[in-house]
């Protein structure tokens, strides 16, 4: 398929593309491309907003593209609000490696598992020292972070 038949082909569906001309470019080189998605697996289901991305995904896989599913499990025990108003619940490992076992097998509904890479996120961050930590938060600012809805919200109900 022709990179232009490609991009009409994944458009579909899609409110917004983050940058249609880059994905474009990146069609054009001709090879595989790797699609990740993150989840927290804070609980032992997905929900259908996650059902609209992971045929997304299955749209790419079905281009030929790889799909890495990111589980994070490190996230996911830290209780990470990722857009959410509240804080999650700290959670064990175990219970956050349970969750992200019903979630591969529901995400293998939808994709391919043999051009799926699963692969958790704790795996990065279980390394990291502080000063690690402090580099990559060197990478935003303050005004970056209160800029997020949930966070800054939280903030003020808190003042």
């Amino acid at each position: 398929m022709r990179p232009d038949e490609a991009l009409a082909f994944l458009k579909e569906g899609a409110a917004q593309i983050i940058s249609e001309s880059e994905l474009r470019e990146k069609l054009a080189l001709g090879r595989p491309l790797r699609v990740k998605f993150g989840v927290d697996p804070t609980s032992s289901d997905i929900h259908l907003g996650h059902t609209i991305v992971l045929r997304k995904l299955r749209q790419f896989q079905d281009l030929g593209h790889q799909a890495v599913l990111i589980i994070g499990d490190f996230t996911g025990m830290v209780g990470d609000p990722s857009g959410r108003s509240a804080t999650r619940p700290h959670l064990s490992h175990d219970e956050v490696l349970a969750n992200a076992e019903s979630y591969r097998v529901q995400a293998f509904k939808i994709l391919d598992p043999v051009r799926t890479e699963i692969v958790c996120n704790g795996d990065w961050f279980r390394t990291m020292s502080f000063e690690d930590v402090l580099r990559l938060n060197s990478r935003g600012t303050l005004y970056q972070m209160l800029q997020r809805e949930d966070l800054g919200e939280r903030l003020r109900k808190h003042r």
